[in-house]
């Protein structure tokens, strides 16, 4: 009986000492294994699928510029270098005034003479770059304000022809809560919608263009519509005229120096 306490004390004992062992720290190798078998195992990325942000279901993209480089690329956009007077207007797009900064593009507009303008803007085109026939535009935009300016977003015929005209976005600077889609089928000839939101905050817009239809959204949000409407190949213009019959001439409390943002341009083809 007494052997059989002395052989029950001794496993104690033992089982004792086992735990005690077992409660010391992990040595730093081992450690530093475990940590680099976690990093293999458990976060490796070769198994996630890619996923394309821009890719839309039905639509293949043709054109895209996200303006995150610091230069404006010359393989997708002209920069005007031109004086325009028609029409009252006061400005002269030049090149310098286009500029990429902080993942926008920015079209500047300002008061210091050039020749014989006294006001200098900027524009861009993607005319001989990028000309479609149909497909879904869309572009990212905030506008200036002030009276007198007169930024838009359009298409023009690659033809050269002055008609059809499709203004995706228009706003007079002094209005900055009415923003116009205009489509031009000839002089004095047009359809248009005024959609009151504020065109000076950040917002989406999107012509879907097709064989029977033009459609005009903001924000995703449908707001007008033209039914058979322009058939021919179009280039995209974006741009802030200065002065002018429509929207009169800056005042006083114009502010100078002035911007249109764009965070992107996407171009879409239906697919078949």
């Amino acid at each position: 009986m007494r052997s059989i306490k002395y052989l029950i004390l001794i496993f104690v004992i033992c089982l004792y000492g086992c735990s005690e062992q077992n409660t010391n720290p992990p040595s730093q190798d081992s450690v530093e294994n475990q940590l680099i078998q976690v990093s293999k195992e458990d976060f490796s990325t070769e198994d996630i699928p890619k996923y394309d942000y821009y890719a839309k279901q039905g639509w293949t993209l043709t054109f895209q510029d996200e303006f995150d480089d610091l230069e404006v690329s010359s393989k997708k956009w002209n920069k005007l270098n031109s004086g325009y007077k028609d029409h009252g207007r006061k400005h002269h797009y030049l090149p310098e005034q286009v500029s990429s900064s902080s993942g926008t593009l920015k079209l500047q507009v300002g008061n210091k003479p050039f020749q014989s303008y006294p006001y200098r803007s900027g524009a861009v085109t993607t005319q001989g770059l990028h000309e479609q026939l149909y497909g879904k535009f869309e572009i990212r935009a905030k506008l200036p304000v002030g009276q007198g300016l007169l930024p838009a977003i359009w298409l023009l015929p690659t033809n050269h022809a002055a008609f059809p005209e499709i203004d995706i976005v228009e706003m007079l600077g002094q209005l900055p809560n009415e923003i116009w889609h205009v489509g031009h089928s000839g002089p004095g000839k047009r359809e248009y919608q005024v959609t009151n939101i504020n065109g000076s905050q950040w917002h989406l817009y999107t012509l879907d263009w097709t064989k029977e239809e033009i459609i005009f959204s903001i924000d995703e949000i449908e707001r007008f519509r033209i039914k058979n409407f322009a058939h021919t190949s179009m280039y995209l213009l974006m741009n802030v005229t200065v002065g002018g019959v429509w929207v009169g001439d800056p005042d006083k409390e114009t502010k100078f120096p002035s911007y249109m943002e764009v965070d992107y341009v996407r171009i879409y083809s239906k697919n078949n």
